[in-house]
C-alpha cells in the first residue's frame, strides 16, 4: 500500500495539518483582547509637565483631568457639553485648590480655536484661570504667568 517515503510524507502532512489546526483553533477559542495600555500623556505634554513641577516644587500637578471633576450642573444637556472633555494640567496649592488650569496646544489644535475658545469659556464661567502654551515655557515665564 505505502512504501517507506509516501508514509514518511503521508506521516509530515498529518503533522504539519493538525499543527495547523492546532493553531487555528487556538486563535478562534482564545479570549479576545479589549483593553491596551495607552500613554497618560504624550511625549510632548510630558515635557510640559517637568517644567510645570520645575517652576511649582510646592504645589500638586494633575494631568489629563476630566472637565467633570472641575465643573458640573444639574442639567444633562449642559453636562453633555463637557462630559468627554479633558484638559491637560491642573496646578493645585497645599490646600488642593485649583490655582490654575494649562493647556498645552500642539499642531492639532491648528483650526480648533473657536472649539478651544468654547472650552475656556467654559471653565471661565466656573471661575477657573486657563492659561494656553503652543511651546514649552520657561520656568520664569510660568511664575510670571501664573502667580502674578
Amino acid at each position: 500500500m505505502f512504501d517507506s517515503s509516501q508514509f514518511t510524507f503521508f506521516l509530515i502532512g498529518c503533522i504539519a495539518s493538525l499543527a495547523l489546526l492546532t493553531l487555528v483553533f487556538q486563535q478562534l477559542f482564545k479570549p479576545r483582547q479589549k483593553f491596551f495600555p495607552k500613554r497618560v500623556i504624550t511625549h510632548f505634554e510630558s515635557k510640559m509637565f517637568i517644567r510645570l513641577k520645575e517652576a511649582f516644587p510646592q504645589h500638586h500637578i494633575l494631568a489629563q483631568v476630566a472637565f467633570s471633576a472641575l465643573i458640573t450642573n444639574n442639567n444633562f444637556k449642559i453636562r453633555n457639553q463637557f462630559n468627554r472633555k479633558v484638559t491637560d494640567f491642573v496646578l493645585l496649592n497645599q490646600k488642593l485648590e485649583v490655582i490654575a488650569i494649562i493647556e498645552l496646544d500642539d499642531p492639532s489644535h491648528i483650526g480648533k480655536e473657536q472649539e478651544d475658545a468654547e472650552r475656556d469659556a467654559m471653565l471661565h464661567e466656573a471661575g477657573y484661570q486657563v492659561y494656553r502654551y503652543t511651546d514649552i515655557p520657561s520656568i520664569h515665564s510660568l511664575k510670571k504667568d501664573i502667580l502674578n
